[in-house]
C-alpha cells in the first residue's frame, strides 16, 4: 500500500524511539567512532526484539524487506539525533550518514525450518523475502564498485524521485510508468545530474554442509552479494549462518549481509544476517 510522506515520517520516527530506547549504547559507539577510513557503520538489532515492539511492521519486513528496510534505515538517522540530543553534544559531534540496520535472527520465527531453508529446498515462495540460510563459503570475488541509486525529476511537476538498479537484472533501471508524485500523469522524466550514488559490492558462493546431507546427494550453491560494510569481510572455507534479502528471477541471491562474531557452530565462526 502506497504511503505518503507524512506516513513515512511517523513510521521511521516510531522505530527510531524503539532503536533509541533499545539500542542508545551501540547507536552512541556509532557517533564516537572517528577512524575517517570508515564509511559505513552497522547497527545490529535483534527481529525478536522488534517483532515484540511493533508485531504488524516485522510481518511486513519479513514479507517485503526491499519496501521496509529503509524505514529501518531512516529511523537510525532520527535515533542518532535523538542520542545527541540527550548526551547534549549535538554540536560537537555529527551524526553518521551511511549507517545500515542489519537484522539478526536468533531466537526469533525466522529460524524456523519453514523460514529457513537449506539451499537446496529453496523455493519461488521465498523469493523476495527475508530468509534465513546456512551454508559454507566456497568463493570470494573481489571488492567491486556498483551504481546502487540515480534521481529523476518530472519534467512536468518537477517532482523529484529516486531508482534504485535491479541488481539481479544486471543492474537495470525500470522507470515508473506514471510520475510517483499523486495527481500528475506525465511519464516523461530527466535524470538529475550529479545523483548517481554508488555502493562497494561483492559476490561471494555459498554451498549446503556436505556433513548434513545424506549419501549420494549432490551439495548445492547459491551466489550472494556482499555490500557497504560487509564486503571483504567473508573469506572462502568459513561456515556461515546467512539470513538473505532475496532471491532473484535468474536463481541469483541478492544479500545485503551483515556480520558479526559468534560461537555457536565452530569457535570463533563468523555469522552473517541481512
Amino acid at each position: 500500500m502506497f504511503l505518503s510522506e507524512e506516513d513515512e515520517s511517523a513510521a521511521a520516527q516510531k522505530l527510531a524511539g524503539f532503536l533509541f530506547d533499545s539500542y542508545a549504547d551501540d547507536i552512541h559507539r556509532i557517533l564516537l567512532d572517528d577512524d575517517p577510513s570508515k564509511l559505513h557503520f552497522p547497527l545490529v538489532i535483534e527481529f525478536a526484539e522488534l517483532m515484540e515492539f511493533d508485531p504488524k511492521f516485522a510481518g511486513k519486513l519479513y514479507l517485503d524487506p526491499h519496501k521496509y528496510l529503509p524505514f529501518l534505515k531512516d529511523a537510525a538517522q532520527w535515533a542518532q539525533d535523538k542520542v545527541l540530543k540527550k548526551l547534549g553534544n549535538s554540536k560537537t559531534t555529527e551524526t553518521k550518514k551511511s549507517v545500515h540496520v542489519r537484522i539478526d535472527v536468533i531466537g526469533s520465527p525466522l529460524e524456523s525450518p519453514e523460514v529457513s531453508p537449506s539451499i537446496g529446498k529453496v523455493r519461488v515462495k521465498h523469493m523476495r523475502k527475508l530468509i534465513a540460510l546456512k551454508g559454507t563459503v566456497i568463493r570470494s570475488g573481489g571488492v567491486k564498485m556498483i551504481e546502487y541509486e540515480r534521481c529523476y525529476m518530472c519534467r512536468k511537476c518537477k517532482h523529484s524521485f529516486e531508482v534504485y538498479p535491479e541488481l539481479e537484472a544486471r543492474n537495470r533501471i525500470n522507470l515508473p510508468p506514471l510520475c510517483p508524485k499523486g495527481g500528475c500523469t506525465s511519464a516523461s522524466f530527466q535524470f538529475v545530474e550529479g545523483s548517481t550514488i554508488c555502493h562497494d559490492y561483492q559476490e561471494i558462493k555459498i554451498q549446503e554442509n556436505v556433513q548434513l546431507l545424506g549419501i549420494g546427494s549432490i551439495p548445492r550453491s547459491m551466489p550472494v552479494i556482499l555490500m557497504d560494510d560487509l564486503v571483504d569481510s567473508i573469506k572462502a572455507g568459513g561456515k556461515q549462518p546467512l539470513c538473505d534479502l532475496s532471491i532473484g528471477s535468474c536463481g541469483t541471491t541478492i544479500g545485503i549481509i551483515l556480520s558479526s562474531m559468534s560461537s555457536v557452530l565452530i569457535l570463533h565462526i563468523r555469522q552473517v544476517y541481512v
